[in-house]
């Protein structure tokens, strides 16, 4: 609906359409020429691989009988019914699919059946409504099989016979449907040779069938005669590309240019003097009758006129052809044209095209117009288009194209042009008034009438230029002397209106307002009001007649027209309550009273008779409809021209009139689910028999319209199920949940973007077999079932029920497994952290007590609880592993170490339980063990003490040995002893957690250590094996696929130095602070203990020190801010090493320290030599950064 305000004075530009741009009959003689047809400009749809297309390369297209289009897309065939790209490609898995190499030729039969060709793939063929592909191939050992893989054209004549042009001859598919015959060329020197590389096929509706090959070209009557076709010599190195067309009218495509067949059956090149010796590819006749030529640089169209119009590919500007080569273009069965290119996808053109013309500004094309967006246009009475864009005015011929470019400098946009008696150029912009002539332009002195907002200039009946400027009046201008009149001829509230204009008509002239119509007065040298006019509301644009005006108002169209010096309405419009908000800027009534309505939204129009209202875009060849300017011009030939944001764009209102030709609604699929599986059902002249069973019909209907496949709208009526027609919108589909038993029959109606409905030629008709209780032998045994039934369902019921309990249990259980695992968890830290306070006093005291003199007895009593604190730790630690484990947050630490050195730590740390046990402790080294391998230390050292821990424990006499070697993939390490040996029984579950062997020493331990071994083993991709005989002992193998370094890493540091250092120490236990001074001291390093944060940065702020130990768990401010303190005060080119001392046990505990600028990290308990080691490297490192 027009809006009652506009927007204000932005809308209310559109007050007044001129009567120069009224009809035929309306236009001044000065502006009469010519009429000469716009230059064709086609605004192309493209498609491209964002719309589904498998790639930029189309060599060739054809549609089906069901209006669908198919496209040979590099090495995939793409399907398009309007919605969307369905895409067949090879599959090596399934010998059904397309076949691998270059699909390049189409054919659709008299029987809808698809042939495909290409280059390496031989000949295919899909079955109308089946998924697979049929092949036939090339067999070297079968001299009736295909000629070639390389298969050029296919084409079938009216008696069955399918023909297939290959480069090594032309085939002749035989009755058997397997074997062909290699056809001879009777006009060769060798017969038998045949034609050689056949290229092109055309297979004409009487039984002619032309050949395009390298020998030549030739004609094959139905009676199978064959004769030869003279080529115009100018043609050189014949290769042809494709024949096309038929009768009278046959078109050669080749190397060098189109062939056209004469009758005297000379293929003489057509247009040779336009078009150039290039690749042509392929030839087209629309339903106009143009000739559209496709070739290796773009397009050519003849449309009769003088000369043939090269259209260029422009991929970058919107609307045109999208590439260069064009391989083939292609008329479909609705009058669109289709082009596929080689470098661009595919285009496409709705039948009607050629209803708009456009010119615009061309990138890089010096020769189009200066800019994309035009803001006012008027015809010249040369017959040529001035043309006013944004500080520039072009001059224009619309029926060549050609563009001048003349003015330049204006000040803002162009708002409005006119031309005066002596063909001079008025122009008004935003901020000024100029007048164009002889190549010259000179501006009007508006400073003197304070004008400042000049908005239209015009013609007036005497002569003189007439000016309209916002807010300040109507002025008169002098056009010789640019003499402005001082006082303005209407008042400024009449001019306050942008849309005000003089127009003349009739020897009269016409002033209006958005309230008022106004006729100019001779006698007082002004316009007047004059009467007649309802009291509707705001005039926003109007129409001149040849008996009066049409008035534009907010809810109706009025015509008037004029009488005894009045107006009177004799004609009333009213706009439908259901429009779409638009901007109106001026409108146009044509011939068949159908309004034309111009709008800052676009150009609609509206048939009164009809009461439909219709938009534009590109569908009808018009990229961008949206209105600049206050009003648009009309030439000689009744062509109106627009100044839109696209450009100008034209078309001749009276010629509209072109309807594609009628399109045909098919079924395209239909599926059912049976017995729970979708089936595809086979569409032909037979009911579609459905099981009484059978669920979720549906069914796939497509209008084989493409000239705006959003707009086509489908409904569906199953005649015996529905009572009327279901609307489904744009969804040409149709499901049904379940049908009832009986016959039925579906229709199906659609219409495209004309709206005229097309309805399915033959119905769907539908039979569903009864259920078998629904059978007449059914009844019989009803009575004997109830009870049965009745039992059924009850049992079924309780087994429902009972699953949903299990169902409903499972769910309980597991969310009480993964809460306890949860809580095990949890736990288990908690645990860690409240074990290792303590343990740091046990073990650290230990460790100071045994470093004091003590007799043996105390001694021992000392290394007893020292070893009792380890075991405790040991097994603290295994259940942490595998809580990490089970939660997939161990993380293993790959690094350079030398595997020697590993043994020996191992065999030093075990040699004192072996020597407690009597027992003897062996290490094995092999000599090619690598210096160095990278891999987890740390987890192999603590794998390999499990391990000789395990062996020590459960041997009484004998020994114990440790073994490494090199193996082919990494290292083998074994640990062997002269045990009691494990059952076999025992073996397989050894590795479970919480299991042992049995034994004495059965209980000595958690049963952890083999599965976090296992575990282990199996985080760093080895293995891990047991060999073992009841009395002969046990040995445990471990593979482990550790690769040597690229570059030996250096060994790391010795633990201490020997020197001593200032240490502050941040504890807030006062035990676990009195075991890490003492071991400290016992060093030899002097010791501050502070409690919290905040005494640590009052010693930091007054003392220096060379190292800081801060524990994490600090009450107030942790240590991880503490230690962001830290850093932030420390001077440049100063970093002070920190070291974490925590009873955390997390995963990410260490690397958020690292994070918050720690450099060393210690879990408690600690032991001197842990204490050392890690002041040895951070002090080092300190040392070399501060280097």
């Amino acid at each position: 609906m027009l809006p009652a305000v506009l927007l204000g004075v932005a809308c209310a530009l559109s007050a007044m359409f001129s009567a120069t741009a009224a009809s035929t009959a309306a236009i001044p003689p000065s502006l009469r020429a010519s009429a000469t047809n716009p230059l064709p400009t086609p605004q192309f749809r493209r498609y491209d691989v964002g719309d589904g297309l498998p790639g930029s390369t189309v060599y060739a297209v054809t549609q089906d009988k069901q209006g669908i289009m198919w496209f040979s897309a590099g090495v995939d065939l793409a399907r398009y019914d309007g919605v969307d790209f369905q895409i067949f490609r090879h599959h090596s898995n399934d010998p059904a699919s397309l076949p691998e190499g270059q699909v390049y030729s189409l054919c659709v039969d008299r029987d809808n059946r698809l042939w495909v060709g290409g280059f390496g793939s031989g000949l295919s063929r899909r079955e109308s409504g089946v998924e697979g592909f049929l092949h036939w191939r090339h067999d070297p050992a079968d001299s009736k099989s295909l000629s070639s893989d390389n298969v050029w054209s296919i084409a079938q004549t009216p008696d069955g016979d399918l023909w297939v042009a290959t480069d090594a001859g032309l085939d002749r598919l035989l009755p058997d449907g397997r074997h062909f015959e290699h056809v001879s060329n009777p006009l060769g020197s060798n017969p038998a040779a045949g034609f050689g590389a056949v290229r092109a096929l055309l297979a004409e509706p009487g039984g002619r069938l032309w050949i395009g090959s390298s020998q030549g070209v030739f004609v094959r009557e139905a009676d199978g005669s064959v004769h030869a076709v003279t080529i115009d010599p100018r043609v050189h190195a014949l290769k042809v590309w494709r024949i096309q067309g038929g009768g009278d009218d046959v078109r050669i495509a080749v190397r060098g240019g189109l062939l056209r067949v004469g009758a005297d059956r000379v293929a003489r090149l057509y247009a040779p003097a336009q078009i150039p010796s290039i690749d042509v590819y392929s030839s087209t006749v629309d339903q106009a009758g143009h000739l559209w030529i496709a070739t290796r640089n773009g397009l050519y169209l003849d449309d009769g006129g003088p000369h043939i119009h090269v259209i260029a590919g422009q991929p970058l500007l919107l609307g045109s052809l999208p590439g260069q080569q064009v391989w083939q273009s292609f008329c479909d069965s609705e009058g669109g044209l289709w082009f596929v290119m080689g470098d661009g996808g595919i285009a496409y053109l709705a039948p009607g095209w050629n209803q708009f013309t456009r010119f615009t500004h061309v990138p890089d094309d010096p020769h189009s117009l200066r800019g994309n967006a035009t803001t006012s246009v008027l015809a010249a009475s040369d017959g040529w288009l001035w043309v006013g864009e944004h500080g520039l005015v072009d001059k224009l011929d619309p029926t060549t194209g050609e563009v001048r470019h003349l003015i330049s400098g204006l000040h803002g946009d162009v708002l409005d042009m006119a031309e005066d008696g002596r063909q001079r150029l008025w122009i008004a912009s935003e901020a000024g008034v100029y007048r164009y002539a002889d190549g010259k332009l000179a501006e009007v002195d508006l400073a003197a009438i304070g004008a400042a907002h000049p908005r239209r200039v015009s013609l007036g009946p005497d002569g003189r230029m007439y000016l309209v400027s916002i807010h300040d009046g109507l002025f008169r201008i002098d056009p010789d002397t640019l003499t402005v009149d001082p006082k303005p001829l209407a008042s400024a509230d009449d001019t306050g209106f942008v849309g005000n204009r003089l127009t003349p008509y009739n020897s009269l002239d016409w002033y209006a307002d958005q309230e008022r119509l106004m006729r100019w007065n001779a006698v007082q040298g002004k316009p007047e009001a004059i009467d007649g006019l309802s009291d509707e509301g705001y005039i926003y644009a109007l129409e001149f007649t040849a008996d009066g005006f049409w008035a534009a108002r907010g809810k109706m169209f009025e015509h008037y027209r004029t009488e005894s010096g009045k107006v009177i309405r004799d004609q009333l419009v009213k706009i439908p309550p259901n429009w779409p908000s638009m901007v109106l800027i001026a409108f146009h009534v044509d011939r068949l009273g159908r309004f034309w309505l111009f709008c800052k939204n676009g150009l609609w129009m509206f048939d009164p008779h009809q009461g439909e209202l219709k938009s534009f875009g590109l569908r009808n060849g018009l990229v961008n409809g949206e209105v600049r300017g206050d009003s648009p011009t009309i030439t000689a030939d009744g062509t109106i021209y627009v100044a839109s944001l696209g450009g100008v764009f034209g078309f001749q209102p009276d010629r509209m009139a072109i309807k594609p030709r009628p399109t045909q609604v098919v079924i395209t699929g239909a599926t059912v689910r049976h017995h729970g599986v979708i089936q595809e059902l086979t569409i032909g002249t037979e009911p579609i028999r459905l099981a009484w069973n059978d669920r979720e019909l549906r069914v796939e209907a497509r209008l084989s319209s493409y000239v705006d496949p959003t707009a086509n709208r489908y409904r569906f009526r199953l005649l015996g199920f529905d009572t009327d027609w279901v609307n489904t919108g744009n969804h040409g589909e149709r499901e049904f949940a379940g049908l009832g038993a009986g016959t039925y029959r579906l229709e199906v109606m659609a219409a495209g973007a004309d709206g005229d409905w097309s309805t399915l030629v033959t119905p769907l008709q539908l039979h569903v077999d009864a259920p078998p209780w629904a059978r007449w032998w059914a009844w019989l045994g009803y009575v004997l079932l109830v009870a049965a039934v009745v039992g059924l369902a009850l049992r079924s019921w309780r087994r429902r029920l009972a699953q949903r309990h299990q169902i409903q249990l499972a769910e309980q259980q597991r969310q009480m497994a993964e809460a306890a695992s949860a809580a095990k968890t949890q736990f288990l830290a908690t645990l860690s952290h409240e074990i290792r306070t303590p343990m740091t006093g046990v073990m650290g005291m230990a460790e100071l007590l045994l470093s004091t003199p003590l007799d043996p007895l105390q001694h021992d009593y000392t290394r007893a609880m020292q070893r009792s604190g380890t075991m405790l730790l040991k097994l603290l630690n295994d259940a942490l592993d595998l809580a990490r484990i089970e939660a997939g947050k161990l993380e293993l630490e790959p690094a350079p170490f030398s595997p020697r050195q590993l043994l020996e730590d191992v065999a030093q740390l075990e040699q004192g339980l072996a020597h407690a046990r009597g027992i003897r402790f062996v290490l094995e080294v092999a000599d090619d063990l690598p210096a160095q391998v990278v891999g987890d230390a740390v987890r192999i050292k603590q794998v390999l003490l499990n391990l000789a821990n395990n062996a020590l424990k459960f041997t009484e006499r004998g020994h114990v040995t440790l073994r490494g070697e090199r193996i082919a993939d990494g290292l083998l390490f074994g640990v062997s002893d002269t045990g009691p040996g494990i059952p076999e029984a025992s073996q397989a579950r050894l590795f479970q957690r919480f299991e042992q062997a049995d034994g004495p020493q059965r209980q000595a331990g958690s049963g952890l250590g083999l599965a976090i071994c296992r575990e282990l083993v199996d985080m760093m991709g080895g293995s891990i094996e047991l060999e073992s005989r009841v009395g002969h002992g046990s040995t445990f193998r471990v593979r482990l696929p550790l690769v040597e370094p690229a570059k030996p890493a250096p060994l790391p540091a010795p633990a201490a130095d020997g020197r001593r250092y200032h240490l502050l120490l941040v504890e807030d236990d006062t035990i676990v602070a009195a075991v890490i001074r003492g071991l400290l001291e016992r060093e030899g390093h002097q010791v501050v203990h502070v409690i919290n944060g905040l005494a640590a940065l009052a010693e930091l702020a007054h003392a220096s020190f060379d190292a800081v130990l801060l524990d994490l768990d600090l009450p107030g401010v942790d240590g991880f801010q503490i230690a962001r303190l830290i850093r932030q005060r420390e001077p440049d080119g100063r970093h002070l090493p920190i070291i974490a001392v925590t009873a955390r046990s997390g995963g990410r505990d260490e690397a958020r320290a690292r994070e918050a600028g720690m450099d060393g990290f210690l879990r408690k308990p600690v032991s001197g030599e842990q204490l050392a080691g890690a002041l040895a490297r951070v002090l080092t490192s300190a040392s070399d950064a501060t280097a």
